[in-house]
């Protein structure tokens, strides 16, 4: 799993940093990317990236304000126009349905490809064996959600050896003894969870958009591998981001310690920050919580 900031701006691009859009790169069985926010300017960023616009199966809009949603359209086009046949889901608050019916309606555009569009609530979303993602309410100034990704645990790999030893040889019953069950052979009952290894616990992360620190527990924050949450403003203007819905570095970096996570990734910043602006910000969040890292347009991290 990767994580690529497309956009690593709030409220209006600068010349060196976009609007909201983050892509998490799954390189595994499932071999996918999912889209977080689609700010204006994004299908221009995936240009100078390696990501293909038809892998990206599954795009999660966490509200409906304009940096974080007016590229949306101009994706779903240009991945229409390059003959991408997979099918696309997306996922928002309630509204982006008709955002996207409408937009393309007056525009006189059309979708040559299957898409989906989920209205969300708090909660469940979906578990496709791979991974399981929920959603939860955050504190804005309108309807925002952070959305929660667990990849699912797997099976620790088969001791072929011990079984070989024992007289079972590769054949359609390792399948069988992988997923832990139980097979009898030459009388014998053989039980697949002693011949595994050590559970793969899968990873947990979060990625929020924007939201003032919230007061009331949130269970999906424990122990993350990795939170991603906004940094509009430095911690001398928390009044003002505050009441707008919006958090600082500061409280950021509070928040991941509260929580207990693993690594903290700040995002979302005011154009009025310059790169050296971000890095005093960073050392600031390091008093509070060490292992945090600042997002900038393009960059990977490995989670």
């Amino acid at each position: 799993m990767y994580i690529q900031f497309l956009g690593t701006n709030a409220g209006s691009p600068s010349i060196r940093r976009n609007v909201s859009s983050i892509a998490l790169i799954l390189n595994d069985n499932i071999n996918e990317i999912w889209l977080f926010d689609c700010g204006e300017g994004t299908q221009h960023q995936i240009l100078y990236t390696s990501i293909k616009l038809n892998k990206i199966k599954k795009i999660f809009i966490t509200h409906m304000h304009g940096d974080h949603i007016f590229g949306l359209i101009g994706l779903l086009t240009s991945r229409s126009m390059h003959s991408s046949s997979s099918s696309l889901e997306i996922y928002g608050v309630k509204g982006i349905k008709k955002f996207i019916n409408l937009s393309l309606k007056l525009t006189n555009c059309y979708i040559n490809f299957p898409l989906k569009i989920f209205e969300i609530k708090e909660g469940k979303l979906f578990n496709n064996g791979n991974y399981k993602v929920s959603c939860f309410l955050l504190n804005h100034t309108l309807e925002c959600y952070g959305f929660y990704i667990k990849q699912c645990d797997k099976s620790g790999h088969l001791n072929v050896k011990k079984l070989i030893s024992k007289g079972i040889y590769p054949g359609p019953v390792y399948k069988i003894l992988k997923l832990g069950k139980k097979i009898i052979l030459n009388n014998e009952i053989i039980n697949g969870k002693k011949y595994l290894g050590k559970k793969k616990i899968g990873k947990k992360i979060a990625i929020l958009g924007d939201t003032s620190p919230f007061k009331k527990k949130c269970n999906y924050l424990y122990n993350l591998d990795l939170l991603v949450y906004e940094s509009t403003l430095d911690n001398n203007m928390y009044r003002e981001a505050n009441s707008r819905g919006h958090s600082t570095n500061i409280q950021a970096a509070i928040i991941a310690k509260k929580y207990n996570v693993k690594k903290l990734i700040i995002t979302h910043f005011s154009s009025r920050y310059s790169y050296k602006d971000l890095i005093i910000m960073l050392n600031d969040c390091c008093k509070y919580f060490t292992n945090t890292k600042i997002a900038r347009d393009f960059f990977i991290f490995k989670i």
